[in-house]
């Protein structure tokens, strides 16, 4: 066995390089007693190398052999930082430590298991799976996961620790094992102590060797809650009579898969037996019998009159009254509804026409109609005021001259009827017809009544002309942005009712979309236009700008956060991570790594390291340096 790691010994291997199944350069590690390194080599690359592998020889790694050249530093590094103090992890298809190489003999690539150290974990990309290494081999951490134990024996396996879950197939048998974490002791007691002594219990999942086993079929699947949906069933004539009460032995005789589909051929059978003499629709000319107590009508029989051609429903109404009831009719009223057509039409042209007459007339209101209106409002306040003028005559005790000759005409002939009549007319026929003669009196209008309707006569000097209509049509300009648009000189205010309906939408066509928006620089140049819409490549969005425009997020007027001008984006930070759902207190990010931060980082770990090794004056100051430098990545 060689006494020392350096770069020039050979033991089990050669110091220089070879290649693997890909054709890359590998250097064979050359394991020996570990003690320092030469001092000879502190003036050059092999010292860096030597304090690097004296770290891995502390931390308890596998100590290579690198080539004393930047390559190998590079090397060194790389293995230092996977085995720090502790074993380290890796990722891919193929276990660390290990290579391919191309057999000599044979010209085909051959996988070496390499060495490495008790808890390394490796995660298999192929599998899925997380191993690791303990003493000599690869060994799965989730062993439960389905992977089962094999044997060509019936034999259980003899192993330690066993994971509760862990899957045993007998191939001989041909029978599946799981085991369920207890131990059986020599007493027969059960265990789940595994360092009690015991005997690990396997419980059979799957027996194939037998036609029976414990295969799941349908004569052996549970059924849940038939029993209650099937006695939910009332009066049902086709259905065979369903048995629910337990068998002498406990059980259901309806439980499994196989009583119920028993059940449900044998209710198809009978049902299929029962419809076959069942007529739905009855055709004929006269209705069916229903008195027939052997034959009875039931509600929602259907009969086909070929008389009258139409389908009729047996209904029964809640007193229990049956009768036919016609399902629909073969007869058409559009000659009726023709008639009925032509009088809406014509009713609605003679009103069309009223309606024109009705607004022509208002159109040819002009200046002169409201000369007139004032003529007369003027002639009705002088004949108001000769009204006013009169004097005031209490005329309740007079009567018109004509309602008093009109009513003493009349009288006058009542008189003369009365004296011509036989004497059987009597004083309440004369009061009756007085009481007539007075109400006709009653209804005749009164002086009082006439000031009164005078007083009511509206005052027509506030209508509204043609002229007040056609200025306002012209102010509508003004105050109101036509359909056609127009400039806004204040601004818009939206308050939605329907929240899921967008403020302003340009989505009835694709184009409206191009150029939605446009805006004007603040430069001291002319001209400088963004715009904001659809380009005509298809799925693009884009602001299409000229010159220097600066797009920004900015928080609080003042930090602007990310920027994009035609020079790309920028940002003060930038950080990744994974989003969650946000709080009151705005984003949630999780797992964040400041990219700005980490790159700050590398940045003065590797200036320290370069410092470090510039200042270096012997290998021990530079392994020393070294380490600083990295202990802050």
């Amino acid at each position: 066995m060689a006494t020392s790691y350096d770069v020039g010994t050979t033991s089990s291997g050669s110091a220089m390089p070879g290649q693997d199944a890909d054709g890359l350069q590998t250097w064979n590690p050359s394991v020996g007693i570990y003690h320092k390194p030469a001092k000879k080599k502190r003036e050059s690359y092999g010292g860096i190398i030597a304090a690097l592998q004296d770290d891995m020889a502390r931390s308890g790694a596998v100590v290579k052999s690198y080539p004393e050249n930047f390559a190998g530093i590079i090397a060194a590094i790389q293995d230092l930082k996977a085995s720090e103090f502790s074993p380290g992890s890796d990722v891919g298809d193929k276990p660390p430590g290990g290579e391919i190489i191309i057999d000599p003999n044979t010209g085909l690539p051959e996988w070496i298991e390499g060495q490495t150290q008790d808890g390394q974990l490796w995660f298999d990309t192929r599998q899925g799976r997380l191993f690791v290494w303990v003493e000599d081999d690869w060994y799965q951490t989730n062993g439960a996961d389905g992977l089962a134990i094999i044997t060509d024996t019936s034999i259980p396996p003899d192993l330690e620790n066993i994971v509760p879950g862990q899957f045993w197939w007998d191939r001989a048998g041909n029978i599946l094992y799981l085991f369920d974490g207890t131990y059986i002791l020599d007493n027969g007691a059960i265990t789940t102590d595994p360092n009690a002594g015991g005997t690990p219990v396997w419980k059979l999942i799957v027996d194939n060797s037998s036609d029976q086993g414990l295969l799941q079929t349908t004569a052996t699947l549970p059924l849940s809650v038939i029993g209650p949906r099937v006695t939910a069933l009332e009066e049902y004539e086709y259905l065979p009579d369903v048995d629910l009460s337990p068998n002498d032995d406990g059980n259901l005789p309806m439980s499994v898969q196989k009583d119920y589909n028993e059940w449900i051929f044998d209710a198809l059978v009978n049902l299929n037996n029962g419809l076959e003499e069942f007529q739905s629709v009855i055709v004929g000319e006269t209705p069916p019998a229903t008195d027939d107590p052997d034959n009875p009508i039931a509600a929602g029989q259907l009969w086909y009159d070929t008389e009258s051609l139409e389908l009729s429903i047996w209904y029964v109404d809640p007193d229990g009254d049956g009768q036919w009831v016609p399902t629909g009719v073969a007869h058409t009223y559009d000659a009726d509804l023709d008639v009925i057509r032509a009088s809406i039409a014509a009713e609605s042209r003679q009103r069309n026409l009223e309606m024109h007459n009705l607004i022509e007339r208002l159109n040819n209101i002009d200046i002169s109609d409201a000369a007139e209106i004032t003529a007369i409002n003027t002639s009705l306040q002088g004949l108001q005021k000769q009204i006013n003028d009169l004097p005031v005559i209490d005329l309740d005790p007079y009567v018109r001259q004509n309602t008093f000759d009109t009513t003493q005409v009349d009288l006058y002939a009542k008189i003369e009827a009365l004296e011509n009549k036989p004497a059987e007319y009597t004083q309440s026929m004369a009061d009756a017809s007085f009481n007539t003669l007075q109400a006709q009196i009653n209804t005749k209008a009164s002086t009082a009544q006439v000031q009164e309707v005078a007083s009511n006569i509206p005052d027509v000097s506030s209508f509204t002309t043609q002229a007040d209509i056609d200025a306002s049509i012209d102010q509508l300009s003004v105050d109101f942005l036509p359909r056609t648009g127009g400039t806004v000189t204040g601004s818009f205010v939206v308050q939605k009712v329907d929240i899921s309906a967008p403020a302003f939408d340009l989505s009835n066509s694709k184009w409206n979309g191009k150029e939605a928006f446009k805006f004007v620089a603040n430069a001291d140049t002319d001209n400088n236009y963004s715009t904001f819409g659809i380009t005509e490549k298809p799925w693009e969005y884009a602001w299409n700008f000229n010159s220097e425009e600066d797009f920004c997020w900015i928080y609080n007027d003042t930090n602007k956060v990310f920027s994009i001008t035609k020079e790309g984006p920028a940002c003060s930070t930038l950080v990744l991570g994974d989003f969650a759902d946000n709080t009151n207190n705005g984003r949630v990010i999780r797992n964040k790594i400041d990219v700005k931060e980490r790159l700050n980082t590398y940045k003065t770990a590797f200036e320290q390291m370069r410092q470090g090794v510039a200042n270096a004056t012997d290998f021990d100051s530079l392994r020393a340096n070294i380490l600083s430098a990295l202990a802050i990545v």
